[in-house]
């Protein structure tokens, strides 16, 4: 699979969630994630990051707290967003890079 910052740089839209596994919350980000990213196979990456295995995500793409969603569009940052979400948030910030 390709380094992450190889993925983001490409002219397909790329949503990122940085995710810890140990918050309350990860099992239905993960549900959220998983209808995303099976919606928009194809069209789009759809990424998951598990920080609670490298934590140095966090200083680098400097982020406080989980999950994070980040949307990149050939090596650019097109938008960020914090905490839980739905589905339809989260195909909203996807739509924003077509």
């Amino acid at each position: 699979m390709k380094h992450l910052d190889e993925v983001i740089k490409e002219s397909r839209p790329t949503l990122v969630v940085f995710q810890h596994s140990g918050e309350v919350n990860a099992v239905d980000e993960n549900i959220v994630f998983e209808e995303v990213k099976s919606k928009y196979e194809g069209k789009a990456n759809v990424i998951s990051v598990d920080c609670s295995r490298n934590g140095s995500y966090k200083e680098h793409y400097r982020f406080n707290g989980y999950p994070t969603w980040i949307l990149f569009k050939e090596g650019q940052e097109l938008m960020r967003e914090g905490g839980n979400k739905t589905v339809a948030q989260i195909e909203q910030m996807l739509e924003t890079a077509f």
